[in-house]
């Protein structure tokens, strides 16, 4: 019966890996590390995204994000708690995109919205996901 309390412990401790280790080694809520940090867009779902001009994200202070579509600049207001990440109202710029960078614009402010969950994957990407879908960016600076 241990042994299978071993197993389920340390699996837990994978799915939980991304952030939980490093924020234990460094004393910070995981939440904390995103402050000051920038992103960009990779893949939504699973489709990879290029474009001219990456869209991003920033985490400027707590609460606050700013970033780019692919199409406009944004603003807004996200609460993070532990692994839950819940978008405030977003502003943006107004400018029409049409094609590709319109395309992902429409897709990144779909799934800026609501409560979704946030993680760190092995690769210390950043994930943004909900049941249906899931956004990977990489750091930035």
């Amino acid at each position: 019966m241990a042994k299978g309390l071993w197993s389920v412990l340390i699996a837990i401790l994978f799915v939980f890996e991304g952030c939980a280790v490093e924020a234990m080694q460094n004393h910070e809520p995981c939440q904390k590390q995103l402050v000051g940090t920038g992103w960009r867009l990779v893949m939504i779902d699973n489709d990879p995204i290029e474009l001219k001009r990456p869209a991003t994200i920033r985490f400027e202070s707590e609460g606050k994000i700013s970033g780019f579509s692919g199409c406009n600049s944004y603003f807004g207001k996200v609460t993070l708690d532990g692994t839950s990440i819940t978008f405030g109202p977003i502003g943006s710029t107004r400018k029409y995109c049409m094609g590709k960078a319109g395309d992902v614009e429409k897709r990144l402010f779909a799934l800026f919205k609501g409560t979704k969950w946030w993680n760190f994957d092995e690769e210390r990407n950043l994930q943004i996901f909900d049941d249906e879908h899931r956004l990977i960016f990489v750091k930035s600076e």
